[in-house]
């Protein structure tokens, strides 16, 4: 077996280096860099805990330590709160919203004899608006346009 030429092995060899030389970058890691798609993510999400953090704290505030949970939760404006509770009929209920984040959103009941619409700025401030339930009942909390941040709701029984 006669050896073969080390400028052969260098031919065969040459394509991966130019491979390699013409895909590899100079530059930082992009996906660690302040601008790429995952380093918003991370800075949306942590916005979002902060946001959520704060409407949650003034929600817990605002609530009445007697009165019975009935449900809740907290919503991205743009996602909005919609929700069908299973409410006794004829019976008061207190739904409490806070927005946290910029812009505004509107709590829409339906039926309009249930409730109401009521404007909800998304500074930390608590709205409360009272519930009748009187058959089926829709409780929205829609953002208006250009609002973002978070929702926190509450529906106890009055």
């Amino acid at each position: 077996m006669r050896p073969r030429p080390v400028w052969l092995l260098g031919c065969a060899l040459a394509p991966v280096l130019l491979l390699t030389a013409c895909t590899s970058h100079n530059d930082p890691a992009p996906s660690q860099g302040p601008s790429s798609p995952a380093a918003h993510r991370s800075g949306g999400a942590q916005a979002d805990k902060k946001l959520t953090a704060q409407a949650q704290s003034a929600l817990d505030a605002a609530s009445d330590d007697g009165s019975s949970m009935v449900e809740s939760g907290v919503e991205r404006v743009s996602d909005g709160v919609h929700t069908r509770p299973d409410l006794a009929q004829g019976t008061d209920y207190k739904l409490t919203v806070v927005c946290a984040g910029k812009g505004a959103a509107e709590i829409v009941v339906a039926p309009s004899g249930a409730g109401g619409k009521k404007a909800v700025p998304c500074d930390g401030s608590v709205v409360f608006e009272r519930l009748t339930a009187e058959g089926t009942l829709k409780v929205d909390v829609q953002g208006e346009p250009g609002a973002a941040g978070m929702i926190a709701w509450r529906i106890n029984k009055a």
